[in-house]
C-alpha cells in the first residue's frame, strides 16, 4: 500500500502539471480569441433578405481545443479552434437540418478590438479603416461567355454564361492581414480545400471570412453537409502583408514546398535539337507529348526519350478540362451536336460519364475559333475530370491516352494546360456528379441551386495526379494560371502566356500575386501576342530587353510562344531565335542566380 501512495505521490504533480498545461492552452485560445466568434449566412447570397443569425448554443474546451455549436431551426454549424503554438486552426461544419437542397453565403466574423484600423493590399499598400468601413479584395468570378458564341443556348444567359459564381466575387490573396494598433492579425484560407470564398475586415465587426457554399442530400461523401479550414495568426505590421505571407508560409510547409532543382526557361512543344545551339537559351522545362518526335543521332525518337540528358525536364501535355472537336460549320445545332455523328465512339463513351450541365441539363458547349484544327472551328463540350466518376469517365481516358504512354517514357512530369480558361468558372449542376465530389457545392446567385464549381473538379484531377508525380519523384507543371490561389498549392511550377499590347497580366498587381503565391517555386511566361512586334523584330530589339528585365526583377523566366497558340511559333524560327540568342545568353543565367536565391516576402530593407 506503502509503494502505491509512493506512486501515487509522485504521479500527483505531474498529473497536476499536464492539468495546468491543459488550462493555460485553453486560456490562451480565450486570450488570443476572447470573443465569441459570430455565425451568420445570407439565403442564396442575396443581401436583400437581410442576414440570418446562428446564435451560440454550447462551448466546450479541452486543452488546446474550444469547440463551439451554432444551431438556428435550419442550420448547426460547429467550429472547431486548434491552439497550434503560432497560429490558431480553425475546423468548420456547416450542416443542414433537412434533406432539402440548400444554397447560403456563410459568414463566419471574428470579433476584434476596437482601435486604428488598417489594411494590408497586395504586398506593399494600405489603407485605414474607419468605422464604417468593410474591406475585401476581390476579383469577379462568372461563367466565361464562349469566345464565339454557345451550342446549347439561345444566347448566352440561357445557356448559363456570365452567371455569378455564388455572388459573383472572390478573394484572389488566399489571405487577409489587418493592424488593430500595433497587433497584426491575419486570417488564411488552407489552399488545399477549393470553395468559394471572400475574405475581409470591418473594424465595426472583425475578421470575416464568407463562403458560398450549397448542401444536397446527393453529396454522398458529406450529405447535407459543407465545410471549411481557416488559420487565424499573428504578424509584424511594420511589414504588412509580406509580413503575414512569410508567417503563412511556415504554416502551410507542404503547399509552398519547392521541388525544382535546375531552373531556366519554358519551351512549348518544338523538339529541342531542331534548336540550334539550344544550350545556350537556358532551356530546363519543355512542354511537350510523348508521340512528339526529335532527330537525335540520325533517328526519330520520342522528345521524352531525346530530351534524356540533357538536363532538360520534359512534360507530357493534358487539358482535361474539356474536349475539343473540329467543326466544319458553327451554326451546328445542340441537338445535331449531341445525337449526331460528330462525337466518335471513345468520346461518347467518356462524354455520357463526364460531360458537365448547365442549369437547364444541356452539356456546356462553346464554340471556339481554333486555329490548332484545320477546320478553324471546334467545339468545346466542358468535362467533369473527378477521378471518382464512376465507370469509363474523363480522368480515366486521359490517364490511358496521355500520362500511361508518357510515364512508361520516364517523363519527368505532366503538364496541365489552360487551367483558367473557359471552364474553370462553368457551373455543373449534373446532379449524378454530386455524389463523387470531394469539395462543398456551390451556387449562383442568378439560379439558386446547388452546383458544383468546375475549378473544384480541376483541383481534384491535379491533386491526384500531382500527388503521384510526387511520390515518384516527379514533378507537375501547369500553364493558364491567372489569379486562383488553389492550383500553386499541387503545383511545383506554373505560369501563363502573355500578350506584349496587355498589361493586365503582366502588371506590377498580377506579377506581386505570382510571386506571393508561389514562394519559391519557378514561375515561367510565353509571350504570344505582339511577338512579331518591331519592338522584337526590328534592331536594337527593345522588346526583350523590357521584357526580360520585367521577369529579372522578380525571378521569373521570360520565353515565347506563337500569335495564335498554334502557328509560326517562335522556336522554329531561325531568325527569331539568332534575334533573342544574345539577350537570353545575357539575361537568363542572372535570373537564374535570382531565382536560386530564393524570394523572400520580408526584404529588411531600411532607408537611411
Amino acid at each position: 500500500m506503502k509503494s502505491i501512495n509512493r506512486k501515487f505521490n509522485f504521479l500527483l504533480p505531474f498529473c497536476l502539471m499536464l492539468l495546468a498545461s491543459e488550462i493555460n492552452a485553453a486560456q490562451g485560445i480565450l486570450k488570443d480569441n476572447p470573443k465569441a466568434i459570430r455565425v451568420e449566412y445570407l439565403v442564396n447570397g442575396n443581401p436583400a433578405l437581410g442576414a440570418v443569425p446562428v446564435p451560440l448554443s454550447e462551448v466546450s474546451i479541452s486543452g488546446k481545443i474550444r469547440i463551439s455549436t451554432y444551431h438556428n431551426e435550419s442550420y448547426d454549424v460547429v467550429i472547431h479552434e486548434i491552439d497550434r503554438g503560432t497560429y490558431t486552426e480553425i475546423n468548420g461544419e456547416l450542416k443542414h437540418l433537412s434533406d432539402e437542397a440548400s444554397c447560403v453565403s456563410l459568414r463566419i466574423i471574428f470579433p476584434c478590438d476596437p482601435g486604428k484600423w488598417r489594411w494590408f493590399r497586395g504586398l506593399d499598400k494600405s489603407v485605414q479603416l474607419n468605422t464604417g468601413d468593410s474591406c475585401f479584395d476581390t476579383v469577379g468570378v462568372r461563367t466565361v461567355p464562349p469566345p464565339a458564341g454557345a451550342f446549347n443556348g439561345n444566347d448566352l444567359s440561357s445557356g448559363g454564361y456570365g452567371d455569378p459564381v455564388g455572388r459573383g466575387t472572390m478573394s484572389f490573396y488566399p489571405l487577409c492581414a489587418v493592424s488593430i494598433d500595433d497587433k497584426g492579425m491575419a486570417l488564411g484560407i488552407d489552399m488545399s480545400l477549393p470553395v468559394v470564398y471572400r475574405l475581409g475586415a470591418d473594424p465595426t465587426y472583425g475578421l470575416i471570412a464568407v463562403f458560398d457554399f450549397a448542401t444536397s442530400p446527393l453529396t454522398d461523401k458529406f450529405p447535407n453537409r459543407a465545410f471549411f479550414r481557416l488559420v487565424r495568426f499573428g504578424f509584424d505590421p511594420a511589414w504588412g502583408m509580406r509580413s503575414a505571407l512569410k508567417n503563412y508560409y511556415s504554416i502551410y510547409p507542404e503547399a509552398f514546398k519547392k521541388r525544382v532543382v535546375n531552373e531556366g526557361i519554358w519551351l512549348p512543344f518544338t523538339a529541342l535539337r531542331s534548336i540550334p545551339g539550344w544550350e545556350e537559351f537556358g532551356i530546363a522545362f519543355h512542354e511537350t507529348s510523348w508521340g512528339s518526335k526529335d532527330l537525335k543521332d540520325g533517328e526519330r525518337i520520342s522528345n521524352i526519350l531525346s530530351d534524356k540528358g540533357t538536363g532538360i525536364l520534359s512534360f507530357q501535355y493534358t487539358e482535361p478540362w474539356d474536349v475539343q472537336l473540329p467543326v466544319k460549320t458553327k451554326t451546328m445545332d445542340y441537338s445535331e451536336l449531341v445525337a449526331g455523328g460528330l462525337i466518335n465512339k471513345k468520346h461518347r463513351w467518356y462524354l455520357d460519364i463526364s460531360a458537365t450541365q448547365d442549369k437547364h441539363g444541356q452539356w456546356q458547349a462553346r464554340r471556339l475559333e481554333t486555329p490548332w484544327f484545320s477546320t478553324g472551328w471546334a467545339v468545346s463540350i466542358t468535362t467533369n475530370c473527378d477521378p471518382d466518376l464512376p465507370g469509363f469517365n474523363k480522368y480515366k481516358y486521359i490517364l490511358n491516352d496521355e500520362i500511361n504512354p508518357a510515364l512508361k517514357l520516364d517523363a519527368d512530369g505532366i503538364y496541365f494546360d489552360s487551367m483558367e480558361w473557359n471552364w474553370h468558372h462553368d457551373l455543373n449542376y449534373r446532379e449524378d456528379h454530386f455524389a463523387s465530389t470531394d469539395y462543398p457545392l456551390t451556387f449562383s446567385a442568378a439560379v439558386g441551386k446547388p452546383a458544383i464549381w468546375n475549378f473544384a473538379s480541376e483541383f481534384e484531377f491535379m491533386k491526384k495526379i500531382s500527388d503521384e508525380m510526387h511520390i515518384q519523384g516527379k514533378l507537375a507543371m501547369g500553364n493558364g494560371h491567372g489569379w486562383n490561389p488553389f492550383a500553386a498549392s499541387n503545383l511545383d511550377l506554373f505560369g501563363a502566356e502573355l500578350s506584349w499590347y496587355s498589361s493586365d497580366d503582366h502588371n506590377t498587381e498580377a506579377l506581386d500575386f505570382k510571386r506571393a503565391i508561389s514562394f519559391q517555386k519557378p514561375i515561367v511566361f510565353l509571350l504570344n501576342e505582339g511577338l512579331n512586334d518591331k519592338a522584337f523584330t526590328e534592331a536594337p530589339y527593345p522588346g526583350y530587353e523590357i521584357y526580360f528585365e520585367k521577369m529579372l526583377a522578380y525571378g521569373f523566366f521570360p520565353s515565347f510562344f506563337s500569335v495564335d497558340a498554334s502557328n509560326d511559333p517562335y522556336w522554329q524560327d531561325k531568325r527569331k531565335i539568332e534575334n533573342g540568342r544574345p539577350f537570353f545568353k545575357k539575361y537568363i543565367p542572372i535570373i537564374k542566380t535570382i531565382a536560386g536565391a530564393g524570394w523572400e516576402p520580408v526584404t529588411y530593407a531600411a532607408k537611411f
